[in-house]
């Protein structure tokens, strides 16, 4: 359970530092490709307007795609819970499924889902390093590529990790 208390620009920025640095794979041409894209929603980050943006890995920068207050429209792509309406950042990971499986095959999906699971891992580990907490949720598909449409059409959904306060730790 989150609290709906900020989080601070340097603490979003070391979360998604710490989660993209690259990891060792044979599937990535060289140490930092990628095959996730990550797209957030921000609801409450102290200095970062809230609305929905997506993370380019190689500036270390979010774009805004759209504005606005996106909290009951968080908890209502994360399966209607109310986590991901009360965390302070919700982190989708999206991928290009078809170019994927045409370059790699059918292990390009278990190699989309190997590097969501370590990267998830990642933003678990650098939101505990902060005192923060972190909830890896399901979510609507087709739902939350349409949300972050027209930019992330042709995508599919695969991870979704929310990020915030815990509510017990008030």
């Amino acid at each position: 359970k989150f609290a709906r208390d900020p989080l601070t620009l340097p603490q979003l920025s070391t979360l998604l530092d710490r989660a993209t640095r690259g990891i060792p794979a044979d599937f990535l041409d060289r140490f930092g490709n990628h095959l996730n894209d990550l797209y957030l929603i921000v609801n409450n980050v102290l200095g970062v307007p809230a609305g929905a943006y997506v993370y380019h890995w190689d500036q270390k920068q979010l774009e805004l795609l759209k504005p606005g207050d996106f909290r009951e429209k968080a908890g209502y792509l994360g399966l209607e819970q109310q986590i991901p309406a009360d965390a302070a950042v919700d982190v989708f990971f999206l991928a290009d499924l078809k170019k994927i499986l045409e370059r790699y095959g059918n292990r390009g999906y278990r190699a989309v889902q190997l590097e969501a699971g370590i990267l998830g891992g990642k933003l678990y580990l650098a939101a505990y390093a902060q005192s923060l907490g972190a909830s890896g949720l399901t979510f609507y598909d087709d739902d939350v590529v349409s949300f972050f449409s027209p930019h992330a059409r042709g995508k599919s959904a695969i991870f979704l990790i929310a990020l915030g306060r815990s509510a017990a730790r008030k």
